[in-house]
């Protein structure tokens, strides 16, 4: 690896616990909304906004916020976000809130082939980020000398539980491996849900924690948009380089694995209502889990 950046350094160093909170888009809510109500869910995708989260040291409070992550992608094209979401190509950059012009450290993610039919056993179908320190070179592209990490879900994903692997360049033996502690069942608002981080003796380095909504506002957020909450714990005296590995990872767990419209969708045409319950998950594959009311009669469809 090379030699960690000092501003990066400086950002890190003491890190144990940080919470992760995506901005809510209304205008992407409104619009994935607008679309189920007619029957016609696939348009909601022209509302399909980048993503934002802010990140905060320990209690989350605003005295506490420590960076923001923006997301750069396209909209339109073979890989944008209109096409592909939630595994369009993107880049997300990591700035300290009151310092935008100066990038602490980017990821970078290729369009992947996804769904409930789509098993992790080729290179196109396995989530891939790369992890760079500083900023982008002049031409907008990353910067070779400044890669710190590569994540990639193994061959076949690691069974029925979501797995990645954390290398410090593609091909390399993994320095940390980070598993769901849960089996099949993925995702869901009842309970919390722990990704363990391990290092290659299976020694603790940390873990990540998508937590569950409390409150009702949170769980309208919830059933309404596809924002989340995570928090990232992290031992201490962790490498720096390891623990913006970490934060990298937690990244593409959520476009992986929770980045979807809601949990609820209200189709007034056909007085439909569907919620989803979980995802499934096997070798990769990840298929909604829903459940229905409403609708129309099946009688009416002539079998």
């Amino acid at each position: 690896m090379p030699e960690t950046d000092p501003t990066l350094l400086d950002a890190l160093h003491d890190t144990e616990r940080l919470i992760i909170k995506q901005k809510v888009e209304l205008l992407e809510a409104a619009a994935n909304a607008a679309a189920n109500a007619v029957g016609l869910d696939g348009l909601g995708a022209f509302g399909e906004m980048a993503n934002e989260y802010n990140i905060y040291a320990d209690d989350g409070g605003g005295g506490n916020h420590k960076f923001r992550v923006m997301e750069t992608s396209d909209y339109c094209g073979f890989t944008g976000r209109v096409c592909c979401r939630p595994n369009h190509a993107l880049k997300l950059h990591v700035f300290k809130p009151e310092d935008m012009e100066t990038e602490l450290m980017y990821m970078d993610r290729p369009c992947k082939c996804g769904g409930p039919c789509c098993c992790a056993c080729a290179d196109i179908c396995q989530q891939e980020m790369k992890v760079y320190q500083g900023d982008l070179k002049s031409d907008g592209e990353p910067n070779p000398s400044h890669l710190i990490g590569h994540i990639q879900t193994p061959m076949m994903g690691g069974l029925l539980s979501p797995t990645l692997n954390v290398m410090e360049r593609e091909g390399a033996e993994p320095f940390a491996t980070i598993t769901a502690e849960a089996t099949c069942c993925i995702g869901g608002m009842c309970c919390d849900h722990t990704f363990k981080v391990e290092d290659a003796n299976g020694n603790y380095m940390g873990k990540i924690v998508k937590e569950r909504p409390e409150g009702l506002a949170q769980v309208a957020k919830e059933l309404g948009t596809d924002a989340d909450n995570f928090t990232l714990y992290l031992n201490k005296d962790l490498d720096v380089q390891k623990k913006a590995n970490m934060l990298a990872a937690l990244h593409l767990i959520d476009y992986w694995l929770f980045e979807d419209e809601g949990d609820l969708n209200v189709d007034l045409v056909n007085q439909e209502c569907t919620c989803k319950c979980c995802d499934l998950y096997c070798c990769g594959a990840v298929c909604p889990c829903s459940c229905n009311c409403g609708g129309g009669d099946s009688d009416d469809s002539g079998s």
